[in-house]
């Protein structure tokens, strides 16, 4: 995607530099694969995926950002994400340890 037809999209300030990074990262990676992504984007459900990507194919990728272990402990919600995508992933910046 040309620089002329990237969308500009408000910043969410609930966000961490941490968890921005991450997405911005990760909004790079799926526009490589040819994927057009979505910040905060919300569900029928209610719940609000941190990114979702559509791919060429239709297939719908959440990618839910984890900036640190408590974060990602503290999670609940990420099973109500699966009935809306094929794919699901966390993102979680370098540092973290896996």
């Amino acid at each position: 995607m040309s620089a002329a037809l990237a969308l500009s999209l408000p910043v969410d300030r609930r966000q961490s530099p941490t968890a921005l990074g991450v997405q911005r990262g990760v909004r790079r990676l799926f526009a490589e694969l040819g994927h057009v992504t979505i910040p905060e984007f919300t569900l029928a459900n209610g719940r609000r995926a941190d990114l979702i990507a559509l791919g060429g194919c239709g297939k719908l990728t959440i990618i839910e950002i984890k900036s640190s272990v408590a974060d990602f402990r503290a999670d609940r919600k990420w099973p109500d994400y699966r009935e809306f995508c094929d794919r699901f992933y966390f993102a979680v910046p370098e540092t973290l340890p896996v």
